[in-house]
């Protein structure tokens, strides 16, 4: 593939992100990233957003194919080894910086092989166009596989309906998942990132965090 269809793709890819609604940018990375084989990656990263949908709409994830909408995009590194994967979805929570402290907590006690908090950047998104860039700027070299279609979840869910109920069961399920102690932490690392991320003004730090 020439390089100005790519250029052409990319243009396009990032056009129909800017269209979508999400509001929070997340990268999550392994305990060691190149080791860890894509095959046991993928497994892992299926199996924690499948995780994800549970605490979130409870029995509706299966039920009803309830299900966070998520675009993922899976990244290689400067030297093509270090693999990870970057997303963007629309926080389910009101309360955004709570969803990101969750979804690094969950993650990084998913399994032996998921980074620490420190290490992964989940964060609320306060530029559209940069987020869009980053995450789709592997495109050049990997084409249309840094989208990965296996994790991404696009469709509708307008019609579900929330009540008083469902967010005590929802409540509950949080605190399953991450104890307070683990969200506290999750939003130590969260707050210092942001304070790496203002200071550096360049996405390019969450390759190097």
């Amino acid at each position: 593939m020439g390089f100005e269809q790519r250029k052409q793709e990319r243009r396009a890819l990032v056009q129909h992100l800017l269209t979508q609604d999400w509001d929070v940018f997340g990268t999550l990375k392994f305990v060691n990233g190149r080791t860890i084989g894509l095959k046991t990656a993928n497994k892992l990263l299926r199996s924690y957003w499948n995780k994800v949908d549970r605490v979130i709409y409870g029995k509706a994830a299966e039920r009803q194919n309830m299900r966070v909408a998520r675009w993922c995009f899976a990244h290689e590194g400067a030297d093509h080894e270090n693999f990870h994967v970057h997303f963007v979805i629309p926080s389910p929570l009101q309360d955004t910086e709570h969803m990101c402290c969750l979804l690094n907590a969950v993650w990084a006690q998913h399994h032996t092989q998921t980074a620490p908090l420190a290490k992964n950047w989940i964060m609320p998104v306060k530029d559209r166009a940069a987020v869009t860039s980053y995450v789709t700027h592997e495109y050049w070299r990997m084409g249309s596989d840094t989208i990965s279609d296996n994790l991404c979840w696009y469709a509708e869910q307008s019609n579900f309906a929330f009540n008083d109920n469902y967010t005590k069961q929802q409540t509950h399920r949080i605190q399953r998942a991450a104890s307070p102690l683990w969200l506290h932490q999750a939003q130590q690392a969260l707050h210092t990132q942001q304070a790496q991320y203002e200071a550096n003004g360049d996405l390019q730090i969450v390759e190097r965090g």
